[in-house]
């Protein structure tokens, strides 16, 4: 089987020395054209004048092979802009990208309790903002071209290190944002998976000398772990959402794996009694949990529960342009899902208009029945209006929709919360005719009813007293 990555275009953070280093070559040397990342700071992050010339230098190596191009880029990725700029220069120059590593990282000086805001701060930019701040830049472009192959650097530290912090904290985040962002990316074919690198680099370096530091300078090397990263990035691979631990030319699979969930009753005998059995060193009856739902499911919900929340990469998508016809009056009545951040919220619509002005509910048992608040005819084709939620939060809701010739609807709804904007949706309409449409516009007439039976506010009151 030949790999090759001709006509793939790679961004690889941390890429003037050590692992990133590596990668960016053994992509290049395969083909791959790289966009070599690297703020020449120091090891702690703020140790040492930042530069661009590692990664110049590290870039001219590559581009000495004769294979892929590099293109050297000095930005300090932790600033959203300068990853947007490096994703800029990757579409100028070969117009796509398809690979991200994201290796950049510093080494913690501090362990806790004694952990400055500051280690935290530096620390998160770099480590998760620098990831995260790559991943949004490439991934509309991703998405658009159907491709892309992600790969977050953690560490093993996670698993239990030393008194540090600050570093496994970090590194710790990466997993859920990969295990998350890899569920939006299965039906773009976005693979996001996570490593553990084993090697000797300069942060390693800084480690006493021993048996340790030697075994890991003699048979650790960056490019021992070049081919399984490289593997990972390739589009003959189909993994995602993976954990891999990579050193000393070899890798293995790490899982999040769980006991059977056993019941307890209100008294804390019965935790110790479980205990028991629940920290058994007999670990062939785990089950390896993939998503939050097997975690769910092994506590008792059923798979008919959870379905709501299996398609979250809908809330993701852009809406297709819709064969909108004009409106110039409404009486209708729609079933209405709404692609929350949460899974999906189905309520029923009902909707009149006396003129350009639209009035009617929301229906929903869970949440509340809402009234339509200024609700417009708009430019003779859209329909807008506003509800308040109170629960399960106070918000304002503004829907903005168009109907075909069918009678579907569909749009977005925005909602605010003390004036942030904190959810963007789409929501659809399907039509509902006959007895339902009548049962709902009967439900609809109730709730208006109970609405102007509704005693005023107190300011209301007040100033009608005055």
């Amino acid at each position: 089987m030949s790999f090759d990555f001709t006509g793939r275009v790679a961004i690889v953070t941390g890429a003037g020395g050590g692992l990133g280093f590596a990668y960016a070559q053994y992509l290049a040397e395969h083909g791959a054209n790289v966009i070599v990342n690297d703020l020449g700071g120091g090891t702690f992050g703020y140790d040492g004048k930042p530069s661009s010339k590692v990664a110049s230098a590290a870039a001219e190596k590559i581009n000495a092979l004769g294979k892929g191009k590099a293109i050297a880029d000095g930005h300090d990725v932790s600033v959203a802009k300068n990853a947007e700029r490096m994703v800029e220069t990757a579409l100028q120059n070969w117009g796509r990208i398809d690979i991200i590593v994201n290796n950049a990282g510093i080494a913690s000086t501090e362990v806790f309790p004694k952990v400055s805001k500051e280690e935290y701060d530096l620390h998160l930019g770099v480590h998760v903002l620098g990831a995260l701040n790559t991943m949004q830049a490439a991934w509309p472009h991703m998405m658009k071209q159907g491709y892309g192959r992600i790969i977050n650097t953690a560490s093993d530290s996670v698993l239990g290190f030393s008194p540090q912090a600050t570093y496994p904290s970090m590194k710790a985040a990466l997993i859920g944002l990969s295990r998350n962002a890899g569920l939006l990316g299965l039906e773009h074919n976005i693979n996001v998976n996570v490593i553990m690198p084993a090697a000797f680099t300069r942060l390693s370096a800084l480690l006493p000398e021993g048996g340790f530091r030697n075994h890991l300078e003699k048979d650790f090397q960056p490019e021992k772990l070049a081919p399984v990263v490289s593997y990972l990035c390739h589009e003959k691979c189909d993994i995602t959402r993976e954990i891999f631990s990579i050193g000393g030319g070899k890798f293995s699979r790490i899982v999040m794996a769980s006991s059977d969930a056993l019941p307890v009753d209100m008294t804390m005998e019965s935790v110790a009694t479980q205990m028991k059995t629940v920290m058994t060193d007999d670990t062939s009856q785990l089950q390896i949990f993939k998503t939050t739902f097997d975690d769910l499911k092994n506590l008792g919900f059923s798979d008919e529960e959870c379905q709501m929340f299996y398609d979250m990469t809908a809330t993701q998508q852009e809406l297709g342009p819709i064969e909108a016809v004009p409106i110039d009056r409404v009486d209708n009545v729609w079933d209405i899902t709404i692609k929350s951040p949460v899974g999906d919220q189905f309520s029923q619509l009902v909707l009149n208009s006396s003129g350009s002005h639209v009035r009617g509910h929301v229906l929903n048992e869970e949440h509340g029945n809402q009234t339509v608040l200024d609700g417009k005819i708009e430019n003779g084709d859209a329909l807008v209006w506003k509800c308040k939620l109170t629960k399960p939060v106070p918000m304002t809701l503004t829907y903005h929709g168009q109907v075909d010739k069918d009678q579907n609807l569909q749009g977005k709804v925005v909602g605010t919360l003390m004036g942030k904007t904190v959810m963007d949706c789409a929501f659809l309409g399907k039509p509902v005719f006959g007895d339902p449409a009548e049962t709902a516009k009967q439900a609809s007439r109730q709730q208006a009813e109970l609405d102007s039976q509704k005693k005023p506010g107190l300011l209301k009151r007040l100033f009608a007293k005055a």
